[in-house]
């Protein structure tokens, strides 16, 4: 009988921690804008340590929370992943969509230790996607529903142990159908021409 109670108390303990962590879900305006990510081996399980997590302290419900960002592309978009404030940090991304699911990294860089004589630093995100020395992902995507979540693969170390704390952001930038630019690039052309004949006459 106490055998069996150990299980049962065993098991409620494994169903609580599963329940602990939630996903959150975010969903992504094609835009361009940056949306924050955090990876913080501190605030969460150790299953869930190197996982981006939702760390939005101001509701209780999101706290390090698995994090994903969904959304739904009508022709193609570009989808950018980037390492934010001190470089030397890589991300595994994983892109879910009804076609199956791709495992990629953001690009490889350089090892950093918070006592080297030189840390790139950066403030934003903007900032960080124009610096080689942060590690970025650009993809193409076409037409579906994705999900996208990521995990941390390299971390900025601290005397040779790893921080695995870091921060990164995400964006999604749809791109004009070519039927649309052409229109565009067409009615340019045509008021060009309008307006160079009545210069002549």
């Amino acid at each position: 009988m106490s055998i069996l109670r150990s299980s049962f108390v065993a098991a409620s303990f494994a169903l609580s921690a599963i329940a602990a962590q939630a996903a959150t879900a975010i969903p992504v305006a094609q835009d361009g804008s940056w949306n924050a990510l955090t990876v913080d081996a501190l605030s969460t399980s150790a299953a869930n340590a190197l996982n981006w997590i939702d760390v939005d302290y101001s509701s209780a419900a999101g706290d390090a929370d698995t994090l994903s960002f969904t959304f739904t592309v009508t022709d193609k978009a570009i989808l950018r992943v980037v390492d934010l404030y001190t470089a030397g940090d890589i991300f595994n991304v994983s892109i879910t969509s009804a076609a199956g699911t791709q495992l990629l990294n953001t690009s490889a860089v350089t090892p950093r230790d918070l006592g080297d004589a030189v840390l790139p630093f950066a403030n934003t995100a903007a900032e960080a996607w124009g610096n080689v020395d942060f590690s970025q992902l650009q993809v193409v995507l076409g037409a579906g529903t994705y999900t996208v979540t990521g995990s941390l693969l390299q971390s900025v170390t601290d005397g040779g142990f790893a921080l695995n704390s870091t921060a990164g952001s995400l964006s999604v930038t749809a791109v004009p159908e070519p039927t649309g630019l052409a229109l565009v690039l067409a009615a340019a052309g045509v008021v060009g021409l309008v307006s160079r004949r009545r210069a002549r006459g």
